[in-house]
């Protein structure tokens, strides 16, 4: 089992809860590309793009059983686990709220704001990339899944 840490939002700073929100509603994370290369399933590593390597991890690396921090404006917002594989489709559905190509079903374990309810009291959790897999133990996400799946016992 890995921990990971994910923002779910197209290149819409503006809109990044609201996508995140929608996102977490119907089930999903997800991700994709400026330039998509299709399927990854179908795509070796070296030919994504350096910055973006962590979005091949996305299909090949993250499994069923992986716990994301989804991070919203550097505060962290939920805690969900993987519960499907990685899925792609070609023409993502906008107006139903999926704006990603590259996805997985996930089950919702709590949002931080019902976990912490002193917005004064978060955590800030800088994030510059889209996802990562975590794998420094005393990194502040790392920790912070530790803790709240401990809090909630999952």
């Amino acid at each position: 089992m890995n921990y990971w840490r994910m923002q779910l939002h197209p290149d819409d700073a503006a809109s990044a809860v609201r996508h995140t929100m929608r996102s977490l509603g119907l089930g999903y994370i997800g991700l994709d590309f400026a330039q998509p290369p299709g399927d990854l399933t179908d795509v070796q590593a070296q030919d994504i793009p350096k910055s973006q390597r962590d979005y091949w991890d996305f299909a090949h690396v993250m499994e069923v059983g992986d716990f994301v921090l989804i991070v919203a404006h550097h505060y962290p917002c939920a805690l969900v686990k993987v519960v499907g594989p990685y899925n792609y489709i070609r023409d993502p559905e906008g107006e139903l709220g999926v704006w990603f190509r590259h996805f997985r079903r996930i089950e919702l374990i709590a949002y931080y704001a019902d976990c912490v309810t002193n917005p004064a009291q978060w955590q800030q959790t800088t994030m510059t990339d889209t996802i990562s897999i975590l794998r420094d133990e005393s990194s502040l996400s790392y920790s912070l899944i530790a803790s709240w799946r401990s809090q909630v016992g999952v």
